[in-house]
């Protein structure tokens, strides 16, 4: 895209959307207060109520002032994400623009850093409060605010060494490219450069000489080349290392880590992924209560079930991703997609489906804990325990994914001392009595153990149900929870397998954007299983067709299928946005034409000639890795 454009887009997004990010919401608090935090936060009204009050009055006692929340609340964590790269896209360019004018030389610099330029209250917010730490490790990457300038006015050639190759990369693949993107050194110093290949003399054979452990002399005109300038859209929060220690103990629970180590962000309270379901609707089904997310694609939930939007929710992603990385390829893949088929909706917020399955719309779904928890608490009557609401909630063992749920304070943020404060009250005795003791309303809130000014903890008004992030609280403190909670002991150790980046593209094709075909494709198999009558290796290809993969046409030219060993090369592919946008929209045709075709078999009761003496082929049954 042209500079200027991008300029111009990103100045519109900025102007028109920012209002809307900066907005305040209804639950912003205490107008008269003495300081404002602006806080970006997905967290519903009831964390956000509780959490202005309660700090409001401990910095009070503190520090001597009160303080405002002023919560800013433009959706999901993914929308805050997207919405916050164009705000600071559109800063840094502006940033670049001043060093332009003020030191053009700088621009070519290899050590140029803009960070240091985004100065305090040069944004419009303090901190991002809320969301999972992979959202907030995108918060820290600078590759995620990443803009291309040209920094060599004069046209003309100069020698320059390419190179060495970068690692994983493909000569052959790069030598026949449009633009390439290497890098180059220029008097003794190495930058990474984009640039055309007839920017390049010889480029082609140039290029894909290129070697992993050499770099080769080459003339390049950069007056055609650009260069990537990156800033994090989060800073350290300077929090005292040894204090952080203290409070949190070891940083590691299950297979994640519960703060940054440079303290980009910071865990504040602990996520769960699992199953939220309606008790009534067990009943009608004749059903036990679930304790796996297998139990998501039993047959009889066809048509009941509440997913979000893998594609819009990086909550549900996380949950799936844990799925995929318990079971392995094979059966996870199998568990998600069959779950995907007794979908009801797909909705673009994570917090839908524990309402909808609340209020009988759904059967059961995927939900993060203190969503579920918490629609399970906003319809208990006065006195009545947990367990007696229609709605329960449960965290599959050996398969729980129990992740941070951090605070990040932004660059350039206006008060970044009151944005450590409240990091520090989050992690407070007080600040982590309010996801899990009984709000004061409560009459068994009596018991509540009391601060250091004699006041009872806890909420004032909603019991969160969340799971506090200090290690001594379950230790000290758990005998005065509202949940029988243990997320140290319940965290699943299975690493993420990196398969993350499948789940949009393969499940956005396969279910999303092909629901009703799939779903008609699942009641065909459903139906053919339950008779009796209908030839059983038949019914056996439709699933094996139902749960292949779609061919995959790689940049060069190779077709392969989704496999665990191919995932890499398919990743590598998707990095180009229209070649992605391609390949999504050949897997949506592939699977609109195998949910045709298992309807007809469906109809038919045998295989098509092509497919009688193989009911599927062997590479749409990838085998799971060694150790699964």
């Amino acid at each position: 895209m042209n500079r200027s454009i991008a300029l111009i887009i990103l100045g519109l997004v900025a102007v028109l959307g920012v209002p809307l990010l900066m907005r305040p919401s209804a639950a912003s608090t205490h107008a008269s207060a003495d300081q404002t935090l602006v806080v970006i936060t997905p967290h519903v009204p009831q964390i956000r109520a509780e959490f202005a009050t309660a700090f409001d009055r401990w910095h009070k006692r503190k520090y001597g002032g009160g303080v405002s929340i002023d919560y800013r609340t433009p959706g999901g964590t993914s929308e805050i994400i997207r919405f916050l790269q164009s705000v600071y896209s559109a800063h840094a360019l502006r940033v670049i623009d001043e060093i332009r004018t003020q030191d053009p030389a700088a621009l070519a610099d290899p050590t140029l850093s803009i960070a240091e330029r985004f100065k305090p209250a040069s944004m419009d917010a303090d901190i991002v409060f809320g969301g999972g730490s992979f959202d907030h490790g995108r918060l820290k990457d600078p590759a995620n605010v990443a803009i291309w300038i040209k920094p060599w006015k004069h046209r003309g050639v100069t020698d320059v060494q390419i190179g060495p190759l970068p690692k994983g990369a493909d000569a052959a693949r790069l030598a026949g490219s449009k633009d390439v993107t290497l890098p180059v050194s220029l008097n003794g110093t190495t930058i990474v450069v984009r640039v055309p290949m007839s920017a390049i003399e010889h480029g082609a054979s140039v290029v894909g000489a290129l070697k992993p452990d050499a770099s080769t002399p080459a003339i390049i005109d950069l007056s055609r080349a650009e260069r990537e300038v990156q800033v994090s859209m989060s800073a350290p929060a300077g929090l005292d290392p040894e204090q952080l220690k203290t409070l949190i103990g070891d940083n590691v629970i299950g297979a994640q880590t519960i703060y940054d180590p440079d303290q980009y962000w910071i865990g504040v309270a602990f996520s769960s992924f699992g199953v939220v379901y309606n008790r009534d609707w067990l009943k009608k089904l004749g059903l036990p209560e679930p304790t796996s997310f297998d139990d998501m694609g039993r047959p009889e939930f066809i048509g009941l079930v509440a997913l979000a939007d893998p594609r819009l929710s990086g909550s549900i992603t996380t949950s799936m991703d844990a799925i995929l990385s318990a079971y392995g390829w094979e059966k996870g893949w199998r568990v998600l997609r069959s779950m995907c088929a007794n979908t009801r909706y797909y909705t673009a917020a994570s917090s839908k489906p524990p309402i909808d399955v609340s209020q009988g719309e759904a059967a059961i779904g995927l939900a993060i804990d203190f969503y579920g928890r918490g629609q399970a608490q906003s319809i208990l009557r006065p006195g009545q325990d947990a367990d007696e609401s229609r709605v329960g909630y449960v965290d599959p063992r050996g398969v729980v994914y129990i992740d941070a749920d951090p605070i990040s304070v932004l660059r350039g943020a206006p008060h970044p001392d009151l944005a450590r404060r409240f990091i520090e009250f989050c992690l407070s005795d007080e600040g982590q009595a309010l996801w899990q003791f009984h709000a004061k309303g409560d009459t068994r809130s009596a018991s509540n153990p009391k601060n250091g000014a004699g006041e009872a903890m806890g909420p004032e008004q909603y019991e969160l149900r969340r799971m506090p992030v200090r290690r001594d609280f379950y230790s000290v403190y758990a005998s005065h929870f509202i949940d029988e909670v243990e997320p140290f002991a319940a965290a699943t150790s299975n690493k993420p397998a990196g398969w993350r980046s499948a789940i949009g593209p393969i499940l956005g094709a396969c279910a999303v954007d092909t629901a009703d075909e799939q779903r008609d494709a699942w009641r065909a198999i459903i139906a053919a299983e339950r008779d009796a009558t209908f030839p059983r290796d038949v019914v056996a290809a439709m699933k094996e067709l139902f749960f292949s993969f779609p061919p995959h046409v790689t940049a060069k030219g190779e077709t392969i299928r989704f496999s665990p060993e191919t995932m890499k090369a398919i990743r590598d592919d998707w990095r180009d946005a229209k070649a992605r946008q391609a390949a999504e929209v050949s897997y949506v045709r592939y699977f609109r034409a195998i949910y045709s075709q298992i309807i007809e078999i469906s109809r038919t009761r045998t295989l098509p000639a092509s497919q009688a003496a193989q009911t599927a082929p062997a590479f749409d049954r990838p085998a799971a890795p060694a150790g699964r």
